[in-house]
């Protein structure tokens, strides 16, 4: 199943660009996602996914035509 990645410029991923199709095995989560993407697991737990614009967990399953936006949230000051 092919599902649409989209994330912020502060996330490094080269196995996708942002908002190009991604494909993944049916009944895929979120976390395999990451996975595939290339995201190291220390790193995982900070990112925010948004399935089709609703905050998601990471065990959250994928369907056909998904579209998964990464958020890292950034703070300074």
């Amino acid at each position: 199943m092919n599902v649409v990645v989209e994330y912020t410029g502060v996330l490094d991923i080269k196995a996708v660009p942002n908002g190009g199709a991604l494909d993944l095995p049916p009944g895929a989560t979120v976390s395999a996602l990451l996975e595939q993407l290339g995201i190291d697991p220390a790193h995982r737990k900070f990112i925010t996914p948004l399935v089709n614009n609703a905050k998601a967990k990471h065990s959250a399953i994928l369907s056909e035509g998904d579209r998964v936006y990464l958020l890292l949230p950034v703070g300074g000051g």
